[in-house]
């Protein structure tokens, strides 16, 4: 099983740049890793002012549709262009997972499918009622590409 902890954490906005992802999850995970590939190719998130490097993938459903980002952290005072989106993350209860995989893509999937196909289910104590939830990357080494995952909870 992944590394995970429940965590208290405060809140957070990422600015995100928006793409909607339609069909079953095979073909999503295919959408993801091509909007990445441009996202990555057109240097998008180097025109992002964000508070640190850190690039964030959030997943997020809107009136039956499924959102996905790639972004970064900003402050609350930053504002969003059109295909744009400020994404809040409100404080309180996270499960956090942390991972190493060779590449970014392989990162988020490394974390989001422990996430809900293995941690949320076991959970006895809390829940995930939806809300966005994001990967991030924190650093990369000989190792790899480290980073967390954070999906908001709430006491059952």
């Amino acid at each position: 099983m992944a590394n995970y902890t429940i965590e208290t954490k405060p809140a957070f906005t990422v600015l995100g740049i928006d793409t909607v992802l339609t069909g079953n999850f095979p073909e999503m995970g295919q959408q993801k890793a091509n909007f990445w590939q441009k996202i990555n190719a057109d240097q998008a998130l180097a025109k992002l002012d964000g508070i640190n490097d850190y690039p964030f993938a959030v997943n997020e459903a809107i009136n039956g549709e499924f959102h996905y980002y790639a972004g970064r952290q900003v402050t609350t005072a930053a504002t969003a262009a059109a295909g744009q989106r400020l994404i809040e993350f409100p404080a309180g209860k996270y499960l956090v997972i942390t991972g190493t995989a060779a590449d970014q893509m392989g990162l988020y999937n490394a974390l989001e499918g422990p996430a809900f196909g293995e941690i949320l289910p076991q959970l006895t104590d809390y829940a995930y009622v939806g809300g966005p939830n994001t990967s991030y990357v924190t650093g990369s080494d000989d190792a790899g590409v480290h980073g967390e995952m954070l999906v908001p909870l709430v006491e059952k």
